[in-house]
């Protein structure tokens, strides 16, 4: 959930050095456009990528590719 689920990639994200990719598995609609959101605004990522990996209905979820900047 909100804001956790950012709190949670920014934390992976600092471990990561420079072009690294990190994929992030969400299942919080709103959180496929808030992560990337905040990543873009902190200079942390940039989104390579989003794609619906689990399409059933009431279990969606997304894989989000972000690359470290």
């Amino acid at each position: 959930m909100c804001p956790m689920t950012f709190v949670y990639t920014k934390l992976a994200l600092e471990k990561l050095k420079t072009g690294e990719i990190l994929e992030v598995l969400l299942d919080f609609r709103s959180a496929v456009k808030n992560v990337p959101e905040n990543c873009k605004r902190q200079s942390l990522a940039e989104l390579l990528d989003v794609r619906l990996v689990n399409p059933k209905k009431g279990a969606e979820e997304w894989e989000l590719r972000l690359k470290k900047i």
